[in-house]
This record gives C-alpha cells, structure tokens and sequence, in this order.
C-alpha cells in the first residue's frame, strides 16, 4: 500500500499558491534579430527594464494558449509560431511568499509581423541581434534566457 503526500494546505505549506508565466525570445522570420520590448516607468515590477515577453496563465489555461494571448496582448502579434521550450524558472515576484511565487517557462517562437502594437505596460521596442538584446537587458533572469536562445542557436 502506497502513501500519499501530505497535501493539506497549512499556513506553513500553502497548496496551490503560486503564479505559473510563460515567456517567449520571438526572432523575426526575416532576419536574425529577436524583439525586446520596454517596460514603462510606472510599472510596480522592473520599471524602465528591456525584456522579452513574459506574463502570467490563467486558470485553466495551457501554456502555449497563454503565451498566444500574452504576445498578443503585449505586443500585438498575431502570427507567432511557437518552438522549442527554452528554459524554466522560478522567481518571486516581491517579497518571499506564496502569493509571489512564479513558475515559469520561456520558449523561442518566431512572427513575419515586424511592426509592434504595444500595451500600456510597455513603451518601447526594438528588434535587435541576440548579442545586442544581452547588452541591454539588466536582469539577470531575462539576460539568463537569451544567453540560452544563443546557446540553442549555435546547435
């Protein structure tokens, strides 16, 4: 006879308490070059930061129809063909709780679509080489997944 895991939740072990992101590096189709978008300065996480896309699932949501809707909404891109995964990754978003935990995966994808419809979240956009996208980026966790995308590139 098999015992099952304790999954109570407890104020010490809350279950089910986490946030799970998707992420995409998108290259444009017609050349080498990857969209990074900037975060507006009134944005409560990483204000006036150059990222790739990234954003949460909804319940019940999988992820490649949570990242379909994230770039949409983001960036206004309907045409995203979705690759290989990437690389997954775990954060929290603010202090070290349950309510600020992220799980999270980021795939490579690939769009014709080169002009950007941003949302308010953002205030900027480039298209630039894989390199260039690491000189720019300043956090460590989005600098780590485009380090990967040129790591993959190279196989």
């Amino acid at each position: 006879m098999s015992v099952q895991p304790n999954n109570r939740s407890t104020p010490l072990n809350p279950v089910g308490r986490f946030m799970v992101a998707v992420g995409a590096i998108i290259q444009l189709k017609s050349s080498n070059k990857i969209l990074l978008i900037h975060r507006s300065n009134n944005q409560d996480w990483q204000p006036s930061h150059w990222e790739i896309i990234y954003g949460r699932i909804d319940q019940h949501e999988d992820l490649t129809t949570g990242l379909r809707r994230e770039v949409q909404e983001e960036a206004g891109i309907t045409d995203l063909e979705i690759g290989p995964l990437l690389t997954h990754w775990h954060i929290y978003r603010g202090a070290k709780s349950p309510e600020n935990e992220v799980i999270g995966v980021t795939f490579q994808a690939k769009t014709s679509q080169e002009k950007i419809k941003l949302s308010d979240e953002h205030d900027g956009y480039q298209w630039v080489e894989p390199q260039q996208a690491v000189d720019m980026i300043m956090v460590d966790g989005i600098k780590r997944d485009v380090l990967a995308y040129i790591k993959n590139l190279s196989k």
